[in-house]
């Protein structure tokens, strides 16, 4: 079993995630980057069509009005979760 990345704000800013982050929600940013340095983040995945799209987001469980992301399916939104270390809840 991997163990959870260590981030650093340096390292977590090059990610992927990070650069789809800032160009898509710049205001944001800095609240998810601060957000996905936690070390026990704890997220929620849920389904919805709230763009008019159904799409599977992922959500904070201390604060659900904030998305880390929204992705196709259930799959990629669990595989990116694993990847930035963020515990699924439910």
């Amino acid at each position: 079993m991997r163990s959870k990345p260590t981030w650093t704000q340096e390292n977590l800013e090059q990610t992927l995630w990070a650069k789809e982050f800032k160009k898509e929600a710049p205001v944001s940013y800095p609240t998810a980057i601060r957000y996905a340095l936690e070390n026990k983040l704890e997220v929620i995945i849920d389904h919805t069509t709230e763009t008019g799209e159904p799409q599977w987001v992922i959500r904070l469980l201390d604060d659900p009005s904030f998305w880390m992301d929204a992705v196709p399916t259930k799959a990629a939104a669990l595989q990116l979760s694993r990847e930035m270390g963020w515990k699924v809840v439910r």
